[in-house]
C-alpha cells in the first residue's frame, strides 16, 4: 500500500502528540529506518492508537523500511508503546524498539521478553536494521 493523505494526518497527529520523527535514513539503495521518538507520556487521549497509526504510515513512507521506536528516558517501556503493537492487528511491520540501551533484538541487551515477542509477531520476517548494534539483523 502506497503512502496516502491519511498517513500524512497520521504522523501529523503523532507530531502533535509529541511522538516526533527522528530521522528517515537510506542504509542501502534497498532499505530504510524511519525513526519515531517516543516520550514517556504523549500528549493525547489516545497515545496507543496514536502510536499505531503512526508506525504504519512510517511503513508505508517507502518500501522495505524498518521502523524504529527510540523510547525517551529510562525502562519500562510505557505501557501504551505495548498497546500501539496489540492495535496493529498483527500489521506486517519491520519493528524494532529501543529503551535505555537495550532493543527488542540483538545483539546486545534486549528489553523484556513479552516485549520482543510482540515485536516478533507482527515481524513479516527478512532483514531489519539495528540501530544501535548500526547492523543488519533477522527480523524473525
Amino acid at each position: 500500500m502506497a503512502y496516502t493523505s491519511q498517513d500524512t494526518k497520521a504522523h501529523e497527529n503523532a507530531r502533535l502528540a509529541g511522538i516526533r520523527t527522528k530521522s528517515i535514513d537510506i542504509i542501502v539503495p534497498s532499505h530504510s529506518v524511519s525513526t519515531l521518538i517516543c516520550p514517556r507520556t504523549p500528549d493525547t487521549d489516545e497515545p496507543a492508537s496514536v502510536l499505531a497509526k503512526a508506525i504504519e504510515a512510517s511503513d508505508r513512507f517507502m518500501t522495505n523500511t524498518t521502523v524504529c521506536l527510540e523510547i525517551e528516558g529510562p525502562l519500562p517501556v510505557p505501557s501504551y508503546v505495548r498497546e500501539s503493537i496489540d492495535l496493529l492487528n498483527r500489521y506486517p511491520v519491520k519493528l524494532i524498539i529501543v529503551c535505555d540501551g537495550a532493543a527488542t533484538h540483538e545483539p546486545g541487551p534486549l528489553l523484556d521478553d513479552s516485549l520482543c515477542q510482540k515485536v516478533k509477531e507482527v515481524s513479516p520476517g527478512g532483514e531489519l536494521w539495528h540501530p544501535i548494534a548500526k547492523q543488519s539483523v533477522r527480523a524473525r
